[in-house]
């Protein structure tokens, strides 16, 4: 009897914990034009038992109707529910989630892993995307001016680009008919797949991130449109003001929706994200590549003093596939970042050896100084880009 009333008063504690929210320093935003912000609320029971999910605050109305969706559409209430039965029952269950709010949008997705259903382990995707002006849930269809065809690209991207490289590293590679979980960021659209479709060497749940510049054709960038408002435009188009944002995030030690920083620590991000691959060598380190859909053509550079990596720190960021302020690899002719970034700092030619050794093509490089870090644009010998670079 003693231990059941134990366990009344945890699941007391827990709701009256979930009422209470903290600023989420790692994905939580603020919206730039409005007083909205996204915090972290739920609770850690145990190290087996931790159930975490978005909380909208702001205007009263709008937040609480908000809320109360984003309860709905990611489960949050359920998995707290479901955490504290837990406790009497046994069993594992761990939420997590990343988004934020843009221009007046919140897109979230909340991972849950482990008893989440049954007490079978498993690992479900779960997402939500309100526009905050009048709090309606967000449609596929709203993002583009035709919305077969934003299928049908997508579709075509996946088949051509993606499903090749997928077969070494995922247990399940079924891409197709999309999923209708996504999550929308300045930098792209993000497909939660169900576990039984995509699933990697890891048993998670496969997610892909398409970049606004695979959609170009079909993004609705009409004025005070979902893709506008939230920074999708300047994304996919090389102007001063892109430029300024790129030079603004690279001089933080990040680039945008990439959750890294230079200086992280490889173990962490390693406990996290899951390797997809060993690690491959390039000249004075190593590359890392990490599952998940944000980090899908993104390397993480580390240093090469020992085979031991456990206590190595981020010294680089590259990315050779996606967009980013209107620098796109296998798009953006060099032309257009002289143009808007001005004059590198310093150029350096790329020949054969360096490619080599480098995992690079011949070509060049530019380099642009911001602030205590070193942005590198290396082009291809038609000098279009081929690589984003980010070091200290």
């Amino acid at each position: 009897m003693r231990f059941f009333g134990m366990i009344r008063r945890l699941f007391c504690t827990v709701l009256l914990i979930t009422l209470f929210v903290s600023p989420c320093l790692a994905e939580g935003v603020s919206d730039e034009n409005k007083s909205f912000t996204v915090v972290d609320a739920g609770l850690d029971l145990t190290g087996e038992i931790s159930v975490h999910y978005p909380v909208l605050t702001g205007d009263g109305e709008i937040a609480g109707q908000v809320n109360a969706l984003i309860q709905e559409k990611t489960g949050a209430a359920e998995y707290l529910s479901r955490a504290a039965r837990l406790m009497v029952s046994g069993g594992s269950l761990k939420t997590e989630w990343r988004g934020g709010v843009m221009g007046g949008v919140l897109s979230a997705a909340v991972s849950a892993e482990g008893a989440v259903e049954s007490s079978r382990s498993t690992y479900l995707w779960t997402a939500v995307t309100v526009d905050l002006r009048d709090g309606h849930e967000i449609a596929f269809a709203e993002l583009f001016t035709d919305e077969e065809a934003a299928r049908e690209a997508i579709t075509s991207w996946l088949e051509e680009t993606v499903a090749p490289d997928l077969s070494a590293h995922l247990l399940n590679s079924e891409l197709t008919p999309l999923p209708e979980t996504f999550l929308i960021e300045q930098s792209g659209l993000t497909l939660m797949y169900p576990v039984s479709r995509l699933s990697t060497l890891s048993d998670r749940a496969g997610d892909i991130r398409v970049g606004w510049n695979v959609l170009r054709d079909v993004l609705d960038l009409d004025e005070d449109s979902i893709p506008v408002r939230i920074g999708a435009e300047d994304m996919i188009t090389m102007s001063a003001r892109s430029a300024e944002r790129l030079r603004a995030d690279a001089s933080e030690g990040s680039l945008t929706d990439i959750p890294v920083k230079i200086g992280d620590s490889m173990q962490e991000l390693t406990d996290r994200w899951h390797m997809l691959t060993d690690p491959d060598g390039f000249e004075g380190g190593r590359l890392f590549f990490l599952e998940g859909g944000c980090f899908r053509g993104v390397s993480l550079m580390t240093d090469d003093l020992d085979r031991k990596w456990e206590k190595s720190k981020v010294k680089g960021i590259r990315m050779d596939q996606g967009c980013l302020w209107g620098l796109c690899p296998g798009e953006t002719p060099r032309s257009e970042w002289l143009t808007e970034m001005g004059i590198p700092d310093r150029t350096a030619e790329i020949d054969a050896e360096k490619a080599e050794m480098n995992r690079l093509v011949p070509g060049v490089c530019d380099y642009y100084r911001c602030g205590d870090y070193l942005l590198q644009l290396c082009s291809d010998e038609e000098e279009t880009l081929v690589s984003i670079i980010l070091t200290l």
